[in-house]
């Protein structure tokens, strides 16, 4: 590549060393090498700038002054000692990285069963690709108490294959082009820009052409609840339709909230497990639904309080019955429709998905 002489600050281990006069992504390499002591023959070495691995025909990766470059070094003894141990499946060498990141760019989801529920998307609309952030970018090698990016994307697939969000998306007919997980470092920034609490937990991009949730809690050592997870989920998935908080925006959230626990509802009444469990369990909704209609509209109007206070979700009580009714006779007459052996009774037109949007 072309040589343009270029200042990096190596890091190393929590070690800053400043560079000058490096042209080449080589010549970096080398004195990452020299610096920190990571002798070609022991230590298999490579560079990270902005979560990205650099190789011989990189461009120099500075951005005005000083770039910072991370130094990444493993032991070829300790891969040797690894290779031949047990493989612990929450540490992964490059290699499995690299293997992970085009599993990622491979469009492997139509297909892929989530072993969470038995099941996978739906064919058609589904969310075409799952993004979860990397340690990389987040500041954190994978510790003791730092979930893995795997298990992130393990919970976006979960989120993604959830029985109840895939029925609501085959039902309103959406396509979400990426699901992805809110990168930490960028939520820690706007909160201290707006010297608020931790009132983001997720966004939608343009009417879904990406939804980003916040998976972890705070402090990075864990997940945030998943039926927390699947309601910010749901709130997103309204503002494919709407963008501001109002009156239509909260009615059309409602009912998206009572056709998720709906479904769960459905799928225990007909006694379906998977490993011995309802879905409506395993998706921590069991108290919110199994149990009748008035389960559902008490949970729904409930969490709509704790959003917009109780005055406004008390008057978006007739509209949350009123679906939750319209739900149920239609699942009524669909089934009804199956057994008969032909298609749901056409008595009534199902409406269109934007229709149900209104």
């Amino acid at each position: 590549g072309p040589r343009s002489e270029s200042m990096v600050a190596l890091v190393y281990r929590g070690r800053s060393h400043e560079v000058g006069s490096v042209s080449t992504v080589a010549e970096l390499l080398a004195h990452a090498r020299a610096t920190f002591a990571l002798g070609e023959e022991a230590f298999d070495v490579r560079l990270l700038a902005k979560g990205k691995q650099l190789n011989a025909e990189s461009p120099m990766p500075v951005d005005g002054g000083w770039s910072k470059v991370m130094v990444m070094a493993t032991s070829r003894q300790s891969a040797d000692e690894l290779n031949s141990s047990r493989a612990d499946p929450t540490v992964r060498g490059f290699a499995q990285e690299d293997q992970a990141e085009q599993l990622r760019k491979a469009d492997l989801l139509g297909t892929k069963l989530c072993p969470d529920w038995g099941a996978a998307q739906d064919t058609q609309y589904r969310f075409s690709r799952l993004d979860a952030v990397s340690w990389q970018e987040f500041g954190h090698r994978p510790g003791s108490q730092t979930p893995h990016s795997f298990a992130a994307r393990q919970l976006l697939e979960k989120l993604a294959a959830d029985p109840g969000i895939v029925a609501l998306m085959r039902t309103r007919e959406l396509v979400v082009g990426v699901l992805g997980e809110m990168d930490p470092i960028d939520d820690r920034l706007m909160k201290a820009k707006r010297g608020e609490g931790g009132d983001l937990l997720g966004y939608n991009t343009n009417h879904g052409q990406r939804i980003d949730i916040k998976l972890r809690t705070d402090d990075l050592t864990g997940f945030m609840p998943y039926p927390q997870l699947v309601e910010t989920l749901i709130h997103e998935l309204a503002h494919n339709w709407i963008g501001p908080h109002n009156r239509l925006f909260w009615t059309l959230f409602a009912q998206m909230r009572v056709e998720y626990l709906h479904e769960h509802m459905r799928i225990a009444a007909s006694g379906t497990l998977v490993d011995g469990v309802s879905t409506a369990a395993r998706a921590g909704v069991h108290a919110d639904c199994v149990g009748g209609l008035e389960l559902i509209v008490r949970s729904v109007l409930r969490g709509l309080a704790a959003e917009i206070g109780a005055e406004m979700a008390a008057s978006l009580e007739p509209a949350v019955r009123e679906h939750c009714e319209y739900i149920s006779a239609e699942t009524g007459r669909t089934e009804r429709g199956r057994m008969l052996g032909g298609a749901a009774s056409a008595a009534a037109s199902p409406p269109t998905a934007t229709e149900r949007a209104m």
